[in-house]
């Protein structure tokens, strides 16, 4: 339980594994097309180094057992015909410092996933991210720069092998706890939407906590 008062599973635990993928079938099996994953990592809560995750996180890392729950979903769901994602952090795919904590590793994960949705929500990278002075201010320039970076980070997986398309998460919602921030409204959101084009990506999810989003945005005028 972490310092909100809310319970985590331990990922470490197989028995969590096989409830998770048991629950994905069923999906599967009622006509679903897609098992998406919203969030496959470790709380990082406070008080969350002195948890006891049992014997197997003496031997494995965070990172280590994360891959291996990817591949083991990826591996049990795929021969049910549905495609298999995962929502992870946008910060992983340039911080060492920030998978090491929830435990994503961007290009391993990517190896067992057909889809990888990084959210990379523009108000979610400090000042000055990427060469980007205030990133909720320039939700074009952000999203571009980050995505270039996370083709070149994609790149460590050989021509001919297996690699999870790119999907991200974009920002439909004012971030107005920031310092430096703008409110967000259809213009913010095609801004975001023309960086993903021209970074060469074609897909894209939106989030709006409270489902109230912008629709003028989705408009490609």
């Amino acid at each position: 339980m972490d310092n909100n008062g809310e319970c985590w599973v331990n990922p470490y635990n197989k028995e969590v594994w096989d409830y998770l993928i048991e629950i994905s079938a069923k999906a599967a099996e009622a006509g679903f097309k897609e098992i998406q994953f919203d969030y496959i990592r470790f709380s990082t809560g406070k008080g969350m180094a002195e948890a006891d995750f049992g014997p197997l996180a003496e031997e494995k890392t965070k990172e280590e057992i994360i891959i291996e729950f990817t591949k083991y979903a990826y591996e049990k769901l795929k021969p049910l015909g549905v495609f298999v994602s995962a929502d992870v952090y946008g910060t992983i795919i340039s911080s060492s410092i920030d998978a090491s904590l929830v435990g994503q590793n961007y290009v391993e994960m990517a190896k067992y996933l057909d889809y990888i949705c990084p959210m990379i929500y523009p108000s979610h990278f400090a000042e000055g991210n990427y060469g980007v002075e205030y990133p909720d201010l320039e939700p074009f320039q952000i999203i571009r720069k980050v995505l270039n970076a996370s083709k070149k980070k994609l790149e460590q997986i050989p021509e001919g092998e297996h690699k999870a398309i790119v999907r991200p998460w974009l920002q439909d919602f004012t971030a107005s706890w920031i310092r430096n921030y703008q409110v967000y409204t259809g213009k913010q959101v095609r801004e975001q939407i023309g960086a993903v084009y021209a970074s060469g990506h074609r897909e894209w999810l939106l989030w709006n906590a409270a489902s109230n989003y912008s629709v003028d945005g989705l408009h490609d005028r």
